[in-house]
């Protein structure tokens, strides 16, 4: 999983072709711990998709950016852009079902 910072994160995410899954968390949140087994295995589903994480406490302005106001929020982008989220802990399968519902360029809205 990378690691984004303001730094890299157009690099890794805006500027990127394909798919990237960013887990926006916070330390102190044990929900958002919860989830770093499910992404691991997710991730290993889906060598499609480039799975990154970001603290959100350390980059409000880039959380903010992306419309996250709480943690954990995974925030799908195609190509460079937001295509859909997914709020809260969640099970591998919500994930799943995520990737593959949008695998075909699909938006959010069409889901």
């Amino acid at each position: 999983m990378i690691e984004l910072t303001k730094d890299n994160f157009d690099r890794e995410v805006t500027e990127a072709e394909g798919r990237v899954l960013v887990d926006f968390w916070s330390p102190g949140c044990g929900p958002c711990h919860a989830m770093e087994p499910v992404l691991a295995s997710a991730a290993s589903r889906h060598p499609d998709v480039k799975f990154a994480n970001m603290n959100a406490a350390e980059n409000p302005d880039v959380a903010w950016a992306f419309s996250v106001v709480a943690v954990p929020t995974l925030v799908l982008f195609e190509d460079g852009r937001p295509i859909a989220d997914l709020t809260g802990a969640v099970p591998a399968q919500r994930i799943d079902e995520l990737l593959s519902a949008t695998g075909k360029g699909e938006s959010a809205e069409e889901r």
